[in-house]
């Protein structure tokens, strides 16, 4: 499991495990639940262009830290060959959150129904 999820007084707690912490530089992500959109299972979100990388890790299919393309920010802390949720923002710093989880389904159903 590279990443945690909890919700917390009306807060999605995204924390990312182990080394995770070290190469994506983030210990936590604190998102208010009204600043979700929705989320989404995709698995070949990976396989996409990603940005400028800054700051964060890119290397053999992992990629963790902030990512700028396009006027967006994102998050992404995943590797290719896993279950991949996109979890789509507003009203934040990063637009979209790419994370590989336990049970991502299941967080799913959850987060499209708050």
């Amino acid at each position: 499991m590279r990443n945690k999820l909890s919700i917390e007084n009306n807060n999605l707690i995204v924390e990312p495990q182990g080394l995770d912490k070290l190469w994506s530089l983030k210990n936590k992500l604190v998102i208010p639940l009204k600043h979700i959109a929705g989320a989404t299972l995709d698995n070949t979100i990976l396989f996409d262009k990603k940005g400028l990388r800054s700051p964060g890790t890119a290397a053999l299919g992992y990629y963790a830290g902030s990512f700028h393309l396009n006027n967006e920010i994102n998050f992404y802390n995943a590797r290719k060959g896993s279950d991949i949720i996109v979890i789509q923002l507003k009203e934040e710093h990063y637009n979209r959150l790419i994370l590989e989880i336990d049970n991502p389904r299941q967080w799913i159903d959850k987060l499209n129904n708050i």
